[in-house]
């Protein structure tokens, strides 16, 4: 049972590779691909957060990832397909809690690969990596309820629906609803 966040994973930025994607550290050469995925209308449909008007916007949000990084607050990978080397999403851990072990998890991925996998894969790799590596002993992630395909992705990994909160989240001018799913340590 994991007790402590494992902070050697900050010492160096941990790159990782799957069968077909490879994740590795946001450059602000990514700022271009990560626009084009941020302020896709597809993409953010269910994000409950603004569109990217700038390629300035896509570059801050890089810099925040860095200084998480270095702040020991979280952890985001650009993830790339190994065959291409074109950037197609990321994954990230943030909102770290570190007396409890516990992350929230984000990601997204380019509506132009959808349907390949490849979040499954993403998972496959990162949840052992969360709580063999990192030191985590549970997953939080918060879902809007009407992204369907978010649900089945994290049910398929085990994760389970914890809360159902009815208006707790003020966007874009109302109250919306929000999931939030759960994955302890394996035991």
């Amino acid at each position: 049972m994991n007790i402590k966040i494992n902070d050697i994973v900050f010492e160096a930025f941990p790159n990782l590779e799957s069968t077909r994607l490879i994740f590795k550290e946001f450059e602000k050469s990514d700022s271009q691909a990560m626009f084009e995925l941020r302020s896709n209308p597809k993409a953010m449909l269910y994000m409950d957060s603004y569109p990217y008007k700038t390629i300035q916007d896509a570059a801050l949000n890089i810099q925040q990832n860095k200084i998480a990084f270095q702040e020991k607050t979280g952890l985001n990978w650009a993830i790339f397909e190994k065959e291409t080397k074109q950037f197609i999403g990321y994954f990230g851990f943030w909102r770290l809690f570190r007396q409890n072990c516990r992350a929230e998890i984000g990601y997204a991925l380019h509506p132009n690969h959808w349907g390949k996998g490849y979040m499954d894969e993403t998972m496959k790799m990162m949840l052992p990596f969360a709580f063999e590596q990192f030191g985590l002993h549970s997953i939080a992630a918060n879902v809007n309820p009407k992204n369907a395909n978010s649900i089945r992705l994290l049910e398929k990994n085990n994760f389970v629906q914890e809360a159902y909160f009815k208006e707790d989240y003020f966007f874009d001018g109302r109250y919306i609803d929000s999931l939030i799913f759960s994955l302890l340590e394996p035991k």
